[in-house]
């Protein structure tokens, strides 16, 4: 009865083996369920945020800006240089880095104290 149930262990011991491939497919799904949807804004936020952004345009002042991009959201935090209505993007001083955001993008700028 002992030499059986070994048996049926090391019948599927094989299956226990996980490829790199697989591995790598199952993590690659993961991060694609926690994709989250682009924004859309109403017109009071859209207001808000660009008094903020003009605010920190004319007084050099810091904001974080929170942003969508591949399906996540993401955060900087630096001084608005420029809002380009042509390319419709923002250009953000990070020190002495820039960065560009899409403004279709935003989810919201926040003052910094």
């Amino acid at each position: 009865m002992n030499e059986q149930l070994q048996r049926g262990n090391l019948l599927w011991e094989s299956s226990r083996m996980f490829l790199p491939e697989h591995k790598q497919a199952l993590l690659q799904r993961k991060e694609e369920l926690k994709k989250v949807e682009k924004p859309s804004l109403d017109e009071q936020e859209l207001e808000e945020i660009s008094q903020i952004v003009l605010d920190s345009l004319k007084h050099e002042l810091d904001v974080k800006v929170t942003y969508w991009k591949d399906g996540f959201f993401r955060e900087l935090t630096g001084i608005i240089d420029k809002v380009d209505l042509q390319l419709k993007r923002i250009k953000v001083k990070i020190g002495e880095e820039i960065d560009f955001i899409a403004i279709d993008c935003v989810k919201s700028v926040v003052r910094m104290e």
